[in-house]
């Protein structure tokens, strides 16, 4: 079974992308589809503000229609690639017939493990801290290793953002530094961890070593038992320090 729901053809069309930023300013810029289904498409070369879960108005010739952003990839460029999902029953967005929902056998490549650290299935209560916004958030965990974890969160965090994660491990409050790798509109958000004391590691490790539910790293995988890596054993060696500034005052200043 592919990832997809419906069949991609790869068209290049000049399109209209409208929306408004997060001050509520309107914008709209010319931009190319790189493929297109019967309910979304792939664009090209966006520079606008608009961001994972945003809703968007796509223009082509006299056809518009209104799209949710999925997910986005940056390009090297300064530019990036945004998916997008119908949210209406209007007119396609081009003028050829697609074809109705049927099998796809897309399947993502991926050709090496994505993570150097297992992960493990783990619910525990955290609290987000992102840069520039006072407000903390508070999320649940969906898993969790030495280098990073994923949480639910009911908005969704641009790729790139820092942060501050404080996580609730067997009624210990561990802080660590991260920054979002992910982040798919309803289905959470990826943390890598850049930062954490060498105590909030130590007891990080000992909660883990608890937990026996590993997420396999590729689909289609089954889980296995976890094996240590070279950078495991060099980071065991090492002396985990702060090496970012934290984002505000009042977090607890890491040792």
């Amino acid at each position: 079974m592919g990832c997809r729901r419906q069949s991609r053809t790869a068209t290049e069309l000049a399109v209209s992308l409208c929306g408004t930023d997060a001050k509520g300013r309107a914008y709209i810029e010319r931009v190319v589809t790189h493929n297109i289904s019967r309910d979304g498409a792939l664009l090209e070369k966006v520079r606008g503000p608009v961001r994972v879960g945003d809703t968007v108005v796509v223009r082509c010739a006299d056809n518009t229609g209104r799209f949710r952003a999925m997910w986005e990839k940056y390009e090297n460029d300064g530019t990036k690639r945004l998916g997008l999902m119908r949210i209406t029953p209007s007119n396609r967005i081009e003028d050829y017939d697609m074809p109705e929902n049927e099998a796809d056998e897309y399947e993502r490549p991926r050709g090496a493990a994505r993570r150097r650290n297992v992960r493990y299935k783990c619910e525990v209560a955290a609290e987000l801290r992102l840069k520039h916004i006072q407000t903390p958030m508070w999320v649940t965990s969906v898993n969790l290793g030495e280098d990073g974890c994923a949480v639910n969160t009911l908005v969704s965090v641009s790729a790139g953002t820092e942060l501050n994660i404080a996580m609730w491990l067997a009624g210990e409050k561990v802080w660590a530094q991260g920054i979002v790798v992910t982040s798919l509109y309803g289905l959470g958000t990826g943390i890598h961890f850049t930062s954490m004391s060498k105590q909030g590691r130590e007891h990080l490790k000992s909660f883990l070593a608890q937990l026996t539910e590993i997420i396999p790293d590729r689909r289609g995988e089954s889980a296995v038992e976890a094996q240590p890596c070279l950078a495991t054993e060099e980071r065991e060696r090492e002396e985990f320090t702060v090496s970012i500034p934290l984002i505000y005052e009042e977090t607890p200043v890491l040792e």
